[in-house]
């Protein structure tokens, strides 16, 4: 079963820890020969986006209803809504989509929006940073297969389903939006490792741009954008070998 990233940042959500001087690199700052204050560049470059949680089997468990994940997705995608406005996209009740989104709180998966809303009017949004779902890990106790398998059949539905409205809709947008897209699909042959050296690779770059990106006021000129990373074998698995184990 393949591991699941989730990376988001929530709609004018500040990151957390966003902007904030690590205790260590503050204190070398501090005890400098000069004394002087940490320029806004150094105290940027210093910064540390939020990382995806961990998702253990409970977690798991409470995030592989259809309900839950398709309001997750309306979150992600669609910026903070409160449980009404979910209600009324996923044609349920607000008394239950209030339930559901209280059970993926209570897993760490979203969260209050502090800039919005008040006891009587709740605001949710995603968690920054999103979330990992480390298939293997998760796979050491086969009772948690089918949970595993409801999330990630979820999520590249819903990747498939963001490339089909976009390639749908693309001619209705501006070049300057058109000239910015890409969608590359590059076939090797590589080993388990030197697939993962990719990976780490490319992950490194989105953690840039993330990091950049998601500590600011967007601009008015921005739009909800995504970012789609996909990378593994084709075809039929190989016979394992024997007396390996692979980690």
């Amino acid at each position: 079963m393949p591991s699941v990233d989730r990376t988001e940042e929530s709609e004018g959500a500040r990151p957390e820890g966003a902007g904030a001087t690590p205790p260590s690199a503050g204190a070398q700052r501090a005890g400098g020969a000069d004394g002087a204050a940490a320029s806004p560049e150094e105290e940027a470059s210093s910064a540390q986006p939020p990382q995806p949680m961990p998702v253990d089997a409970s977690a798991l468990k409470a995030l592989a209803h259809p309900l839950r994940l398709r309001m997750y997705d309306l979150l992600a995608d669609g910026g903070p809504a409160t449980a009404s406005q979910l209600a009324e996209q996923v044609g349920e009740s607000s008394g239950t989509t209030s339930y559901h989104l209280r059970v993926l709180a209570r897993h760490g998966f979203i969260e209050d929006d502090p800039e919005r809303g008040d006891r009587r009017d709740r605001w949710w949004r995603t968690r920054p940073g999103g979330y990992n779902l480390h298939g293997s890990s998760l796979l050491d106790d086969p009772a948690n297969a089918p949970a595993l398998e409801v999330v990630t059949d979820r999520a590249w539905r819903s990747s498939a389903a963001q490339l089909r409205t976009w390639y749908s809709g693309a001619s209705r947008w501006e070049t300057r939006w058109l000239d910015a897209t890409a969608n590359a699909t590059l076939r090797l042959e590589a080993t388990p490792q030197e697939l993962a050296t990719l990976r780490d690779e490319v992950w490194e770059v989105l953690e840039r741009h993330r990091a950049r990106l998601g500590d600011r006021d967007a601009p008015d000129q921005s739009r909800r954008v995504v970012v789609q990373f996909h990378a593994f074998p084709l075809g039929e698995p190989p016979e394992p070998e024997e007396g390996r184990d692979d980690p």
